[in-house]
């Protein structure tokens, strides 16, 4: 391929790129909300930016994800492509599938409007009604305390006035309340016992919510999956084209073909408030005999290891990984590891039958820390998403990847690009939980861009099931 042809594909690619990024940006609640703000109240958008008008504080409830990043395989240990998840909110870059995952809408934000607080402004010293002064508190009052506890940031405080407005089942008007409210106070507690870690808790009061009104509740079924899924697993075969594989061609590769498998576990999080996430992993892994989809077995490598997602609002994670040496071309070292991602839409939507997704993910490894082997990843990935009928989604794709390796012997790089097509079954969901499952078929042209890698462009076909 001539290099003048390259760069025009390179340059269409970018400003793709570049533009479906706007588009992607512009169609996130954040844009749509500050836009209307602004045509609406351009004059006190414009005053607040300058700091001279300060919005009144809202109660934030956390928003959940789903995060689903596709892990691009490392040459040498063979990253399997997990799903993470992870939360603001995914599944992997979640870790926690990646993984990925999120992207679901988040329940909306309690509004004071909807239930007034009350301000705690004491009249003066013996001016108190004694009526007044003895007055039993009602669940409303106890309410308007959570919320206020709550939005600035005193959780604790906020799980004692919820649960004593919830308590309050003689007082007439909490008979006489709305559904709708009692589905906020449990809504908002299940929140505060999230962020405050007790997980348990904050699993039944999202029950209670989806028992009280199950209508569009896929969010907070999927807030429940993540907090009480303990167990999960991947398995993943990729096939390439073998271009690279012609007898006349030598040097460094990063087009082989590979599958593998992990199993993870995650432990009661005691330590570790909501958000964030630890789990203990295993995982084998295996190239492809050349021109087969065959494992070769002197490749074949395990691992053991622990992850680590330390911050609730990002995806970023750690990892410690012990590599076990099976075949006689694996290695027994140690391996350090981190990641982040970034995605939007890459969860199901059920309340949707078409919806634009796009993630982001970045990879850095060392083996041998000391005098480590580097290697380096950087994918990603825009489509749009097509609801065929009840779990069952379509998705036309753009992927873009990077890969870049040194080591003792050689330093190998690839970029490459192309469209593609995924289709994506879900299942495995209960009353209470989001689809814990789902299976990926990916097939894909990749085109060359740039490199040292002897492995040329070709078809990339990819079969995921995470369970």
């Amino acid at each position: 391929m001539s290099p003048r042809l390259k760069f025009l594909i390179l340059f269409v690619m970018s400003f793709s790129g570049f533009s479906a990024a706007i588009l992607f940006f512009m169609a996130t609640d954040y844009a749509k909300q500050e836009k209307a703000y602004f045509k609406q109240y351009p004059y006190m958008e414009m005053a607040a930016r300058h700091g001279k008008d300060k919005a009144e504080p809202k109660i934030i409830t956390e928003i959940p994800l789903h995060t689903e990043t596709i892990q691009p395989a490392i040459q040498t240990f063979l990253t399997p492509p997990q799903p993470v998840p992870i939360a603001k909110a995914p599944k992997t870059a979640e870790i926690f599938e990646p993984l990925k995952v999120t992207s679901n809408a988040p329940p909306a934000a309690v509004k004071k409007q909807e239930i007034p607080i009350v301000v705690n402004a004491l009249p003066a010293p013996g001016n108190i009604p004694p009526h007044k002064a003895k007055e039993t508190p009602s669940w409303r009052q106890a309410a308007n305390q959570g919320y206020e506890a709550y939005s600035r940031g005193d959780h604790a405080t906020a799980i004692s006035h919820f649960e004593q407005a919830l308590k309050f089942s003689t007082d007439k008007s909490f008979a006489n309340k709305s559904s709708n409210e009692e589905k906020l106070l449990h809504l908002q507690l299940a929140y505060a016992y999230k962020i405050s870690g007790q997980n348990d808790k904050a699993a039944a009061n999202f029950k209670k919510v989806i028992d009280l009104d199950d209508a569009g509740s896929f969010p907070i079924k999927r807030e429940i999956e993540q907090l009480e899924n303990r167990f999960n697993v991947t398995a993943y075969a990729i096939h390439r084209g073998e271009s690279s594989r012609n007898p006349q061609f030598s040097g460094p590769d990063l087009t082989q073909s590979q599958a593998g498998a992990e199993v993870s576990y995650q432990p009661e999080e005691i330590g570790f408030k909501g958000g964030r996430k630890f789990q203990i992993y295993g995982r084998l892994m295996s190239g492809m005999k050349p021109g087969k989809f065959e494992p070769d077995p002197d490749s074949a490598q395990a691992g053991i290891g622990l992850r680590l997602k330390p911050l609730p609002h990002h995806n970023l994670v750690l990892s410690a990984e012990r590599l076990i040496k099976i075949g006689d071309f694996a290695r027994n070292d140690w391996m350090l590891r981190a990641g982040y991602s970034r995605d939007h839409g890459t969860d199901y939507r059920e309340d949707k039958n078409n919806w634009w997704s796009y993630s982001l993910y970045l990879d850095a490894a060392l083996i041998t820390p000391l005098d480590p082997d580097i290697y380096l990843t950087a994918q990603a990935v825009s489509g749009y998403n097509m609801a065929l009928s009840h779990g069952l989604v379509l998705q036309p794709r753009m992927t873009g990847l990077l890969t870049w390796q040194k080591d003792s012997f050689q330093q190998a790089s690839l970029i490459e690009a192309g469209p593609g097509i995924n289709m994506r079954y879900y299942f495995n969901d209960t009353k209470y939980e989001a689809y814990r499952s789902h299976i990926d078929l990916t097939i894909e042209y990749r085109l060359k861009i740039s490199g040292n890698s002897i492995g040329g462009s070709g078809p990339v076909v990819s079969l995921v099931l995470y369970f």
